[in-house]
């Protein structure tokens, strides 16, 4: 049964959504703080689609060859080769494809892993859209080595053990590197109107208790109709269906990585009774909460 948790450890992932848990690049106990693969070289089988997981860790791919499409929250990139995409802690994401000729690295840290060795705050606090780069050749030849030297450690950290305590400063040196290279791309960053980024900020504060086009508009101190506008200009969604696909995102990630049952889901996502959130579940996702947990625990 599953542990009634708020977020996907990187141990619980290996059991849940990896069709090899013994592979050896995954046998250590340290992994729910640090694991790093080459995606040429190492293979692990993901159980593909996953369904949409928060993670208690950081991570990135960079992808060399191929593709791979991955969602953070409700925005979907479709990564080809010289991408890179940092996903940070907290965030819901899944991936739904893996093409087989895909090459590249992924990695995931914690942010005790790096230990305050450099700072994440920048990823953090912009758009999700913002955390995605694509690398020219004279950046990845800067970046490709420093990932051989921590992929090389991370391999042979059980025949010398000391290798291990080295990964933090070699991962500390890429995600610098990279940082540099995000703020020299965001010079001019794309431009999002003010009201869809305060929009997108009420939403996740107040979402399981406000679903209500009026009252975001009320908060924001414009019409409903202003509103819709400027968030079906920006997105090409309504600000209503942003809302409900907020919720029912949560909602998956619940009955996901929870054991709480339908009644206690809805309660936690401020819906007035059991009937009521499967209803609004059902129309949303096409399928009822139970059979999406049935459906899950098959997969």
């Amino acid at each position: 049964m599953k542990a009634k948790i708020e977020t996907l450890r990187p141990l619980l992932f290996k059991t849940e959504h990896i069709n090899d848990p013994d592979n050896e690049l995954l046998d250590d106990n340290r992994i729910d703080h640090f694991f790093i693969h080459s995606l040429k070289d190492e293979y692990v089988d993901l159980k593909l689609p996953l369904p949409p997981h928060r993670k208690t860790v950081n991570d990135f791919v960079f992808v060399q060859k191929g593709e791979m499409v991955r969602t953070i929250n409700l925005e979907t990139f479709h990564l080809k080769a010289g991408d890179f995409l940092l996903v940070p802690k907290n965030n819901i994401t899944t991936t739904t494809l893996v093409s087989q000729d895909l090459q590249g690295y992924f990695c995931h840290f914690s942010n005790e892993f790096l230990a305050g060795k450099t700072s994440l705050k920048m990823w953090n606090t912009q758009a999700d859209s913002e955390n995605l780069l694509s690398f020219e050749k004279e950046q990845i030849e800067i970046l490709e080595p420093l990932l051989t030297r921590i992929l090389f450690l991370y391999k042979n950290r059980k025949e010398i053990p000391s290798n291990y305590s080295l990964i933090p400063f070699y991962l500390a040196a890429f995600i610098a590197e990279v940082s540099v290279l995000l703020q020299n791309q965001t010079r001019n960053p794309p431009f999002y109107h003010p009201v869809l980024t305060e929009f997108k900020d009420k939403l996740q504060q107040n979402f399981k208790q406000m679903r209500s086009v009026q009252e975001y508009a009320a908060l924001l101190h414009i019409s409903p109709n202003h509103l819709n506008k400027i968030i079906k200009k920006e997105t090409g969604k309504s600000a209503s269906v942003i809302i409900n696909e907020t919720c029912n995102l949560e909602a998956k990630v619940l009955l996901t990585q929870t054991t709480l049952d339908i009644g206690e889901i809805a309660a936690e996502l401020g819906f007035e009774d059991r009937s009521y959130f499967s209803r609004f579940f059902k129309k949303h996702a096409q399928i009822s909460p139970v059979q999406y947990r049935k459906m899950i625990a098959l997969s």
